[in-house]
């Protein structure tokens, strides 16, 4: 009876190299998988192309099973056997060409080179992806300098943004798919077992003996599986490294347009103030035009001292607005804070150093003033220099109590304290004057 089930295009590929393209049913399939295996693999049957139906994403896996080795990695959805290879979804060009290639490799008698079938098979399985990733990785790179060139020349306007998001869409979805092989082969790295069910044809082969395959035997598969996965990371760096640019990107757009924004908000607050300025003369004047008597009507002066007040006065209003729109104070307060951060930079750009000190000094017991601190310090630095405002801020941190001293007891609790001289044997009580000539004479830089 004529099987109506789904019918899949495979290429049957033996180890001697011969090809052979055949169509199966889901019958036939079921005879050499498991069904989960195929639901994984989800490759396409020739009734679902007919349909178009658009193909979803599934997680990469290479599965070792009893006799065989499910693989879905990349382009790749395969069965390896003892004897052959069976590769799915064979009316796409790019798996044909992989097939021809993979049947050249066995014509080839490359089993010679130490490699079983099965390792072979699945070398050139990640070789084939890792080939094809770099290759997108290279494809990507134009367009993302066109497009990032493009948003640039169009810094005040959002329709370079739009057009990144498809752009961005794509590259996370390449994104998703290198970080899943990355995890598949990292799962088998961290199993020494799964490495070893990978090598069927040694496992036949104890079975056969009635043996065990040697532990050792994983180390070859381990060295396979590091190297690509080392070089598939390497390509995932990359697709971030390309996505940061386009984060940066838009990030940089976004300011320009709040910046340009705000430049249109600060124009009407000016026009605000040139209004409110003029209204208050205009307002004046209009007190003065009312057809009322008010007893000015015959001063010679009135005139030039109510347009004087009032210009006077929308000039004054006028500053003031403008002063505190200004932020001068806020100014001031920003660039010390600055000047703060600038400090404390430079005061924790040599850790190495302040670690020296404090190791040479205060855990031997001396109590260190500020001169001190800054002469051992200073003499600590690779670079020997250090300022001011530094070394006040360091010894500020560190003298807790403010008695311009800095003690042990000031870095560790009095319990650790105990548990140090413990350690360090009895020393003397500190004086107040510090004795630190045998440290300025012991190195000249600190080693990081």
């Amino acid at each position: 009876m004529h099987d109506r089930s789904p019918s899949f295009k495979v290429a049957q590929i033996l180890y001697t190299g011969t090809i052979e393209i055949v169509n199966l049913h889901t019958s036939e399939l079921l005879q050499r998988m498991y069904a989960r295996d195929l639901f994984s693999l989800n490759i396409t049957s020739r009734q679902e192309r007919q349909r178009s139906r658009r193909v979803r994403r599934t997680p990469p896996a290479i599965v070792p099973r009893k006799g065989q080795v499910i693989v879905s990695f990349g382009n790749v959805r395969a069965i390896a056997g003892l004897d052959s290879v069976q590769l799915l979804d064979a009316h796409k060009p790019v798996v044909r060409d992989f097939a021809e290639h993979l049947a050249k490799v066995y014509a080839k008698g490359a089993v010679e080179a130490g490699l079983s079938n099965e390792l072979i098979f699945l070398e050139e399985v990640l070789r084939d992806t890792v080939e094809t990733y770099s290759r997108r990785l290279r494809l990507y790179e134009p367009i993302v300098d066109s497009f990032l060139d493009k948003v640039a020349s169009e810094v005040y306007s959002d329709t370079g943004v739009h057009q990144l998001v498809p752009l961005k869409d794509s590259l996370q979805s390449f994104e998703i798919q290198v970080k899943q092989c990355v995890e598949c082969l990292a799962e088998l790295l961290n199993d020494d077992d799964e490495m070893l069910s990978l090598l069927l044809t040694e496992q036949a082969s104890a079975a056969t003996t009635g043996k065990e395959v040697e532990f050792a035997r994983h180390e070859d598969v381990d060295l396979l599986l590091g190297v690509y996965a080392r070089q598939l990371g390497n390509i995932l760096m990359e697709i971030q490294y390309m996505l940061g640019r386009l984060q940066s990107k838009q990030e940089f757009v976004a300011l320009a347009l709040a910046g340009y924004r705000n430049r249109m908000v600060r124009m009407n607050v000016h026009l605000g103030i040139a209004t409110l300025s003029l209204g208050l003369g205009t307002t004046v004047a209009g007190f003065f035009g009312m057809n009322l008597v008010s007893g000015f009507e015959e001063s010679q002066t009135a005139f030039a001292n109510v347009v004087l007040g009032s210009g006077l006065a929308g000039l004054l209003i006028a500053s003031g607005s403008m002063n505190y729109l200004s932020g001068r104070t806020m100014q001031k307060r920003a660039s010390e804070r600055l000047d703060e951060i600038e400090t404390l930079t430079g005061a924790l750009s040599d850790m190495c150093a302040i670690d020296y000190t404090v190791k040479s000094t205060v855990e031997q017991g001396q109590i260190l003033d500020k001169d001190t601190f800054r002469r051992i310090l200073k003499k600590s630095r690779q670079d020997g220099h250090i300022s001011n405002a530094e070394v006040d801020l360091l010894f500020d941190v560190f003298d807790r109590v403010k008695d311009g001293y800095i003690h042990l007891e000031e870095f560790y609790p009095p319990a650790l304290d105990q548990s140090l001289d413990h350690g360090l044997g009895e020393t003397s009580a500190p004086s107040k004057e510090p004795q630190i000539s045998n440290v300025l004479s012991e190195t000249d830089t600190c080693t990081p």
